[in-house]
């Protein structure tokens, strides 16, 4: 479970582009906020994915922020203000969390203000309310709530996937993950040039040959960073509790030999509660450890499964 406690797609690039930052302290901040942007969306997206056997040549984003938002009881809501002079709206309150989008928007730009405020809200940044304006958009929030926008609407492994592998046309990656082709320009151009080193000059030729479907230099490019893209994703896996967590809203009952950590008795100290319940089934010298879902079965019936397992073992 995660939990914690705008950008549009026509804005200036500099508000994506870590490299279009012509001093070298701005450059170095940037930078290390992309980093660390793109390792806060990876440590919860990457172990998402994969409990969920995910397809990474049909990811979008929809699936990991229908589950935050159902999680949190987050409230999604459509607005309109004349001139559209409020891109994205969070509020956080003693009544709950709501985030907002201008309705009027293409479809691709309300996705991207979409991610980009449950960023405000992943990102635990300080405050109850948090406004696109198209006056703030270079406040600290606000830049890197943008980057988490096109992390999560983009992941760096679904991009591989997608260009390097599968050998998807620019303009199909872009329908396929529901973004306007500005959007994944700015994001390649961003991603590769932090990645690769390379020339900030250097990727906007590369990206735009992509984007006039001569894919043999982002080809040549994702090459050069495949290795250590394909190493963070490995890097990533579900913790033990989300692991269970996840099980059990799927079958009620899991055992030690999908847990394994449930052989240990401060781990199931830790996960015991109202709603799950731990314990272990012992027979000529052979345990199995298991936990289950209070609101599903009784202490009883979870302790007949794991009897039943020994026996038809």
């Amino acid at each position: 479970m995660i939990k914690v406690n705008k950008k549009v797609d026509n804005r200036p690039l500099f508000l994506y582009n870590i490299v279009s930052y012509k001093t070298d302290k701005e450059v170095k901040y940037l930078g290390n906020t992309f980093s660390k942007i793109s390792s806060v969306v990876k440590s919860q997206l990457y172990p998402f994915i994969k409990l969920r056997k995910l397809s990474l040549l049909s990811y979008t984003f929809e699936d990991f922020f229908n589950y935050v938002i159902s999680e949190n009881d987050i409230k999604v809501l459509g607005h309109h203000f004349s001139k559209r002079q409020i891109e994205g709206l969070t509020l956080i309150d003693s009544g709950g969390i709501s985030l907002s989008y201008e309705k009027e928007n293409p479809v691709v730009r309300q996705n991207f203000t979409k991610c980009h405020e449950l960023g405000h809200f992943l990102l635990n940044h300080h405050g109850t309310v948090f406004t696109e304006l198209k006056e703030n958009q270079t406040a600290p929030d606000e830049v890197e709530a943008n980057y988490f926008s096109a992390c999560l609407l983009m992941p760096d492994i679904v991009l591989l996937s997608k260009i390097y592998y599968q050998k998807s046309s620019f303009q199909e990656v872009a329908n396929s993950l529901h973004v306007s082709y500005e959007a994944l320009n700015i994001r390649l151009i961003d991603l590769l040039t932090y990645l690769t080193g390379e020339s900030k000059e250097s990727i906007i030729q590369t990206v735009h040959q992509y984007q006039s479907r001569d894919n043999r230099k982002i080809l040549e490019s994702f090459a050069r960073v495949h290795d250590s893209i394909v190493s963070e994703y490995n890097s990533y896996d579900p913790g033990p509790v989300e692991k269970l967590s996840y099980l059990l809203s799927q079958k009620d009952f899991v055992t030690d030999k999908e847990v394994a950590e449930l052989s240990q008795t401060i781990f199931r100290s830790t996960v015991s509660s109202t709603s799950i319940g731990t314990w272990a089934y012992y027979d000529k010298g052979i345990a199995i450890f298991y936990a289950w879902n209070k609101e599903k079965l009784t202490e009883g019936q979870a302790y007949q499964k794991a009897k039943d397992i020994y026996y038809l073992s």
